[in-house]
């Protein structure tokens, strides 16, 4: 009797098993497909971490039970899914700061409107203190802001960030109190900016010319659709994290995918305007793109922007590099990607408490 129920559950492990695999490698290559296509490969693409994550359990329970048949199809796998795992994942020490005339600072950092605190000499505004220390040498802002209700107006940003004389900003959304956008700082003089032209109410992206020592750097910075959840939504969320329970999994089921869906969408058609900027340019053009994706590293946004281009934390970062971290919704959607005759080393997450983002540095050299 007992060894007929340990076959039984046996055969239940192993079918489970096949399955979250096949869901596994599915996921891993779910940023081929648009969302255009089928909304269920972006879904699945949010699901990478936890279906790697009990795949690998899987791995340990039948090398732990000596089952080498169900052992040897979890690690084929992570074989098959080698390069999503490690870009997803990446592992790299940090090296030598290269030295030279052509190396930069890059820092991408979504603000939250500053904090939305003020900025004083009693208190100091914590984040424009943390970006005028950072000794970056070009810095891409979202969610930049001035606010009248917290009396922080630009002439107050650029005296506090006066290590930058050369700055560009394009508010996206402006309201009686509050101008919001996206903005540019650089210890570089920037001869050229223009937005680059897509759907959206409130979000956007821009383009800057750089000049760094007589080379060309084309910058290009970018705050993508959010999912747009509310207060609530995260709430719930949160709630259903620490308190699973299946009646408020189905509550909540039906209007967050709703949204969820939408804003797949339409980042799909935001990144391939992006993207379509990118290859109009010279092949031998310096390009930095740098931003708050609002997408993670396995999805068809990421992937269409990428294109050619290197992630530079998949290059030179190490571990999961959580940038958004707020009510359990802890991913990587803050990026700074390259073009391949640029070196990124030492790509960094900073864990500065003063947004719902953490920002991303690192150092690249124009070769």
């Amino acid at each position: 009797m007992w060894e007929a129920l340990k076959r039984i559950l046996r055969n239940v492990l192993a079918s489970a098993n096949l399955l979250v695999v096949l869901l596994f490698v599915l996921s891993a290559y779910s940023d081929h497909v648009s969302p255009h296509t089928s909304i269920l490969f972006s879904f699945l693409g949010l699901a990478f971490p936890v279906l790697a994550l009990i795949t690998l359990l899987f791995v340990f329970y039948w090398l732990f039970l000596g089952h080498w048949k169900y052992l040897l199809i979890g690690i084929c796998s992570f074989l098959i899914c080698w390069g999503p795992v490690n870009r997803y994942y990446p592992f790299h020490t940090e090296t030598e700061i290269p030295e030279g005339k052509n190396t930069l600072k890059v820092l991408t950092y979504n603000i939250m409107a500053f904090g939305y605190k003020g900025n004083s000499k009693e208190e100091p505004n914590k984040i424009l203190e943390y970006i005028a220390n950072s000794d970056a040498d070009i810095v891409c802002l979202q969610e930049y802001a001035v606010n009248k209700l917290t009396n922080l107006n630009s002439s107050r940003i650029y005296k506090a960030l006066k290590m930058y004389p050369y700055h560009s900003v394009f508010y996206l959304k402006n309201t009686k109190y509050q101008n919001m956008g996206i903005a540019l700082f650089s210890k570089y003089p920037i001869s050229k900016s223009r937005r680059i032209k897509y759907e959206s109410d409130a979000n956007g992206s821009s383009m800057h010319e750089v000049t760094v020592n007589g080379k060309r750097l084309l910058v290009i910075n970018n705050h993508l659709e959010s999912f747009k959840l509310t207060m609530e939504d995260r709430s719930r969320y949160s709630d259903l994290i620490s308190r699973f329970d299946a009646d408020k999994l189905q509550d909540m089921r039906g209007s967050i995918s709703n949204k969820l869906s939408t804003a797949f969408r339409i980042r799909a058609r935001q990144a391939e305007a992006i993207a379509e900027v990118i290859r109009e340019e010279d092949k031998e053009a310096y390009v930095l793109v740098c931003g708050d994706f609002n997408d993670t590293p396995i999805s068809y946004a990421h992937r269409t922007i990428q294109g050619p281009l290197l992630d530079a934390f998949a290059e030179s970062g190490s571990g999961v590099g959580i940038t958004y971290n707020q009510n359990f919704f802890w991913f990587r959607i803050d990026n700074i990607l390259h073009s391949q005759n640029i070196r990124s080393s030492n790509c960094r997450v900073e864990k500065i408490p003063y947004s719902d983002h953490y920002p991303l540095s690192c150092y690249i050299t124009l070769e």
